[in-house]
């Protein structure tokens, strides 16, 4: 297994993700703040490709790792009720639960992990206008062309995000 980054907030304890395509327009906190405020997690389409937030709060950030198989794990940072799956554990620990949560399409290849707030291949208007991801806020993930099936996977250590090829 390989450590591919973390996102994390320096502004403040806001974690939400989203994860798409490298070419989809994303209007971030601007455009869907309202919605993500209401739902929380949710599935998107975005330029006709599916795409998916993720809801988290908390101090910290979310870790990224490549399993030797493929699968891409997201740790959730610590919160109340949250807790992520040791690193050693991903690959290994018995799931106690597995729930799916989504599909993201990645027609171009490229995976784009960041945070939800700052808009993405777009301006916006409102509280993010003219802002952009920084140092830490946003990770490209080089996976080819697929789409990816997610599911919340829950261990007795804790939880992720787990991303796999579909077939």
């Amino acid at each position: 297994m390989k450590g591919l980054g973390s996102i994390g907030n320096p502004v403040h304890n806001g974690l939400f993700l989203i994860l798409c395509d490298a070419h989809a327009r994303f209007g971030g906190w601007d455009v869907y703040g309202d919605e993500l405020a209401d739902e929380g997690s949710k599935s998107l389409v975005l330029d006709g490709a599916r795409a998916y937030v993720e809801e988290a709060h908390g101090d910290g950030h979310h870790a990224v790792y490549r399993g030797d198989d493929g699968t891409l794990w997201i740790t959730p940072p610590v919160e109340p009720g949250v807790r992520p799956i040791p690193p050693d554990g991903l690959e290994r620990d018995p799931r106690t639960e597995t729930v799916p949560v989504g599909t993201v399409d990645v027609p171009s290849g490229t995976l784009v992990i960041a945070l939800a707030y700052p808009p993405l291949n777009m301006t916006t208007e409102g509280d993010h206008a003219g802002v952009t991801h920084g140092e830490g806020e946003h990770l490209d993930v080089v996976i080819g062309p697929c789409a990816l099936s997610i599911t919340r996977e829950h261990t007795a250590e804790g939880q992720v995000l787990a991303l796999r090829v579909d077939s």
